[in-house]
């Protein structure tokens, strides 16, 4: 049951055809209609009739002649009212000499008044039926010719009546072909799913479906552009878990290797030295799958909600947790910012921009002098600058330091290659940015911006 009830094309364009049927059918009986009722209210047809009488009346002087002439006028015009069944009942007639003596009537206005201004239409009743009435006075004759009106309801049903049947004659002819060019035409898209359901788990090359019909083109390009995507995430997803590993082997042969030392060793000193190398390669390690796993999480999360907070004093509480690393590395850290600037942004996106190019910094600057932090609210944007006085990045490397596990040919420091790849994968969840920067005088800036909304009537304050 469900299945016969799930939507289609076909389905959908032969209901679309049903429909623009009914709206034609409608618009044709609406204009039918009201035709056919502006004919009734101007009485046309019995004025035409009328007039034509009259005219033949004019030349008659005779008074059989004259009733002669309307009795066969009166046989014709309801003979061929009876057979075309357009109009219902007869016309009436009622001819009279100048004298006023009755010289032929149908037997319904026989005994009736007659009254009616020349050449013109009224509305009389007659027997308790609506009539309307022409009077003409031709030569030496009165004439009058009633008709019978019609009601609404009788001028809906016969619209209805003849247009119905050529409407549901024509409906099959139109309805076949576009139910078989229909299916016919889907059938493309039957031979595309079956071309996609045939190919092997995990064939990610392009589908070489070249489609006859332009409709289709679209379709196959986007799967290819899709297909085309997975190749190279799936790519760096394969190169991201090679990388990894291979970092995590240094760590591993280290602990492997000092944990023997210090199962085999009874010397102090050698002891002393492994515990010391067991516990900076765990530090390293655990560092190195932290970074992994807030690389991981950065990828396959959903946008971070903002929150407001006061950017500035994060900002403070951070730099003072990593000032006592940065003084033993010799790095004074400085901060240039208001003292309040309360921003709504993703906090725990913040805090990893904040925390990597400011680890990244006191690396690479260390015994270089200092690191300054500043914020600016920009355009609507916060802008976090993070400045060193470090050996700088060459040129043509300023691309590839964003990229996972990328450490500078000639980097003086150690890493895991993954905290600027943090940074960029970060402000891109946000849609901000990061850039790089030459500082005159050696070292080099990173320059973070994300999108930030300030409260409604805040005022920041402090610089």
């Amino acid at each position: 049951m469900k299945t016969l009830l799930r939507p289609t094309l076909v389905r959908r364009i032969v209901s679309a055809l049903l429909i623009a049927f009914v709206l034609a059918w409608c618009a044709v009986a609406a204009h039918t209609y009201l035709g056919f009722r502006a004919r009734l209210q101007s009485n046309t047809g019995l004025q035409q009739a009328g007039r034509g009488l009259s005219n033949a009346l004019a030349d008659i002087r005779r008074d059989d002649l004259a009733a002669s002439a309307v009795q066969i006028t009166a046989q014709q015009l309801n003979a061929t009212r009876r057979h075309g069944g357009q109009l219902p009942g007869d016309l009436l007639f009622q001819l009279r000499s100048a004298q006023g003596r009755v010289l032929f009537t149908s037997p319904e206005i026989a005994d009736a008044s007659l009254r009616g201004k020349s050449d013109h239409v009224v509305d009389i009743s007659l027997n308790g039926q609506a009539y309307w009435l022409f009077a003409s006075h031709p030569g030496p004759w009165q004439l009058w010719m009633a008709e019978p009106q019609v009601s609404t309801q009788w001028v809906l049903r016969w619209v209805f009546d003849s247009l119905a049947l050529p409407f549901l004659v024509a409906f099959p002819f139109a309805l076949i072909p576009v139910w078989v060019a229909a299916a016919r035409g889907l059938g493309p898209l039957r031979s595309l799913g079956r071309a996609i359901a045939q190919r092997r788990t995990g064939d990610l090359s392009p589908l070489g479906f070249a489609p006859r019909y332009a409709e289709l083109a679209p379709l196959v390009t986007a799967l290819d552009a899709m297909l085309l995507q997975l190749r190279g995430t799936v790519a760096r997803e394969r190169s991201f878990v090679h990388d990894a590993a291979h970092e995590l082997r240094t760590p591993l042969a280290v602990i492997s290797a000092q944990a023997h030392v210090m199962s085999r060793t009874v010397d102090p000193h050698e002891r002393e030295q492994a515990t010391l190398n067991l516990q900076q390669a765990v530090a390293r390690g655990s560092h190195l799958v932290q970074q992994l796993l807030e690389l991981a999480t950065l990828d396959g999360a959903a946008n971070a909600p903002a929150q407001f907070v006061d950017v500035a004093d994060l900002t403070r509480q951070h730099l003072a947790q990593a000032m006592s690393h940065a003084t033993g590395q010799n790095v004074e850290l400085i901060l240039e910012a208001p003292d309040s600037l309360t921003l709504a942004l993703p906090v725990n996106l913040y805090e990893s921009v904040l925390r990597n190019l400011l680890d990244n910094a006191v690396k690479y600057a260390g015994g270089a002098g200092e690191v300054t932090l500043t914020l600016v609210l920009l355009d609507g944007a916060l802008q976090l600058t993070v400045a060193d006085r470090g050996p700088g990045i060459p040129a043509n490397e300023h691309a590839l330091v964003f990229e996972r596990f990328y450490r500078g040919t000639d980097a003086p420091a150690s890493g895991t290659g993954l905290g600027l790849a943090i940074v960029r994968q970060a402000c891109l969840r946000v849609g901000g940015s990061i850039a790089l920067h030459d500082r005159r005088g050696g070292g080099c800036a990173f320059v973070a911006t994300m999108p930030a909304t300030v409260p409604a009537g805040a005022v920041q304050s402090g610089w």
